[in-house]
């Protein structure tokens, strides 16, 4: 008898933690997302939602370090990669994002624009560092294509960013 009583004991917590687990519900959702940017000349980008969630659609401004940073050479099977570390930061209608990113980019071989500079093409991984407004407390990472084409830089970020409930 006693055995019994000590398994619906058992039974009867375990239902309870779960039921209050389940209510309490998730304390964060997280939501695919893009980024397209023109970094050259505008520094402008877009942030789209692919899932839906709390974050929405914004657009603004992007600055960051790039002009102050210099890139580390590395030779990949005879090609030279050169790899470059900085932040981002997006400020939007909604808040500022700001991003840590490293890169890896290529020299293309030409100058397909004709603005006397050579054209390239980069890879890279980012990571959120810190946000306000619609973006505080967010965290997430992701993966970025660059094309650069001299004077114009155009770059996407994706990626999945978890945004806290509140």
């Amino acid at each position: 008898m006693n055995a019994k009583l000590a398994v619906s004991a058992v039974l009867a917590a375990a239902a309870v933690t779960l039921a209050s687990v389940a209510a309490a519900g998730p304390v964060a959702t997280k939501q695919r997302v893009a980024f397209d940017v023109k970094i050259l000349p505008q520094g402008t980008f877009v942030l789209t939602p692919f899932t839906a969630g709390a974050l929405k659609r914004d657009l603004g401004t992007v600055s960051g370090n790039w002009r102050s940073i210099s890139g580390r050479e590395v030779m990949r099977d005879g090609q030279k990669v050169t790899i470059y570390n900085g932040l981002w930061t997006f400020t939007g209608k909604r808040g500022t994002l700001t991003i840590r990113e490293r890169n890896e980019l290529v020299d293309i071989g030409n100058d397909g624009n004709f603005d006397g500079q050579q054209d390239e093409i980069g890879i890279g991984t980012w990571t959120v560092v810190r946000g306000t407004g619609a973006y505080a407390a967010i965290k997430g990472s992701g993966r970025s294509a660059h094309e650069g084409l001299g004077r114009v830089w155009f770059a996407r970020y994706e990626g999945v960013l978890t945004v806290p409930r509140g």
